[in-house]
């Protein structure tokens, strides 16, 4: 007798069919089916686990092994079944409930956004961390809210809303660092300040910065208006005190010029 593989029959079907079988547990079920109606036949039952599942999250399996698909990233569960005509076998997996955010996670990544938002308050980001706060803090909300709804839904709807509700909470976490950079350049600059200055270099407004270009402005211009009065000053100086040495030059030869005449 020739062995040959049977398919899974319905297994994509009710995958996720069966719904919680109790709190906080999700039952998959396979079915294998021998078609032939005159030949007993091998047949692989083989299921795949959701991507997000691992082997310590499978509660209950029965007779079934589990190994990893390295092509697919997958764990599935199998059994070699010796089926006789149109025999069947199922099985069921369940799964504790991994699908599920903790509240207290979305908690904390508000929590951390407030303190961000604190640390960059007289800081030029301010206002981006203002608006990143408050759109965590809608994301949040937006998960916590079809979280519970889903709970009482199907496993299928139950999976793509926890795999929806991840994306969100992975933007919260690019807002987060990004807001992590500034408070941790804030922090930078407190420190270099020295002795613990609380008034960073980042917290200096655009007005205080023209204001403070146009004094040093100022203060040039008057220290110029200073120089040249000194030195206007000097030269006047110089001008009369040439003069008054001049004066005695004319008087000695007065008297040379007069013996002279006497002379002649």
């Amino acid at each position: 007798m020739k062995l040959r593989y049977l398919p899974v029959f319905f297994f994509c079907f009710i995958l996720f069919a069966a719904g919680n079988a109790k709190a906080k547990d999700v039952v998959l079920k396979a079915l294998v089916v021998n078609p032939s109606k005159t030949k007993t036949q091998s047949a692989l039952l083989k299921a795949y686990l959701p991507r997000e599942a691992k082997p310590a999250d499978v509660e209950e399996m029965g007779d079934l092994k589990i190994d990893y698909d390295i092509e697919k990233a997958l764990y599935y569960v199998y059994k070699m079944f010796e089926l006789e005509p149109g025999q069947s076998e199922k099985r069921e997996i369940t799964i504790n409930d991994i699908w599920i955010i903790p509240e207290e996670k979305i908690n904390a990544l508000n929590s951390s956004a407030l303190d961000y938002v604190k640390i960059l308050r007289d800081s030029g980001f301010y206002d981006s961390a203002v608006v990143m706060q408050r759109e965590i803090e809608e994301k949040s909300r937006q998960i916590l809210l079809k979280q519970q709804e889903a709970l009482d839904a199907q496993p299928q709807t139950h999976i793509a809303v926890y795999r929806e509700n991840m994306k969100g909470v992975e933007e919260i976490n690019n807002m987060l660092v990004k807001m992590e950079k500034e408070s941790g350049k804030v922090k930078a600059a407190a420190g270099a300040g020295g002795g613990g200055s609380s008034v960073p270099l980042e917290k200096i407004s655009v007005k205080a910065s023209w204001w403070l270009i146009l004094g040093v402005i100022f203060f040039l211009g008057l220290i110029s208006l200073v120089f040249f009065v000194v030195w206007h000053r000097q030269v006047g100086e110089s001008v009369s005190g040439g003069e008054e040495t001049a004066a005695p030059a004319s008087g000695e030869n007065a008297p040379v010029e007069e013996n002279k005449q006497e002379k002649e």
